[in-house]
């Protein structure tokens, strides 16, 4: 038990490090998921060549687009982090659009203030990530790492308590 609640007390320490440094630690996290990567696409390299071997045609693009993904994150993980600032910032834009365009469709006289509000917030907060771009994702995945660490570690915590 007192080894649960150490490992819990050092995601939560993470969890506040993330939070309080949350470019490093986006950038970690992007650099963490390029090694995943090419490591996935090298195990899956070997599996389809020795299925091959076997007689079954299998493409091996699959894994070598793995492995070469996996390297270009792990070279240019701010172009990763762009990427997903273009991407979530773009999704956001579209589902803030999408939302005014149905409230407007609807016909509905006086539509709920919270819900028009949180349509613009979610159009202006897109427009702020693809602004911020490679930095805007990084602070944004430090800060959601930092806060799973946080309640990860808090969980642990309750579990230690409740096996005593």
């Amino acid at each position: 038990m007192a080894s649960t609640k150490r490992f819990a007390i050092v995601s939560i320490l993470l969890g506040v490090a993330a939070i309080a440094l949350p470019y490093f630690f986006g950038t970690l996290a992007v650099l963490a998921l390029g090694g995943v990567m090419l490591a996935s696409g090298i195990v899956s390299l070997f599996f389809v060549i020795d299925v091959r071997k076997q007689g079954l045609p299998v493409s091996v693009f699959g894994p070598w687009a793995q492995i070469i993904a996996g390297l270009v994150v792990l070279i240019w993980p701010e172009l990763a982090l762009w990427l997903v600032a273009v991407l979530l910032g773009g999704g956001l834009i579209l589902s803030g659009i999408t939302g005014l365009t149905a409230l407007r469709d609807a016909g509905i006289v006086n539509p709920p203030r919270l819900r028009k509000i949180g349509l613009w917030a979610s159009i202006l907060l897109g427009v702020l990530l693809i602004a911020m771009g490679a930095l805007g994702s990084a602070i944004l995945l430090g800060m959601v790492l930092g806060v799973a660490l946080i309640a990860a570690g808090l969980h642990q915590w309750r579990e230690a308590d409740l096996l005593r």
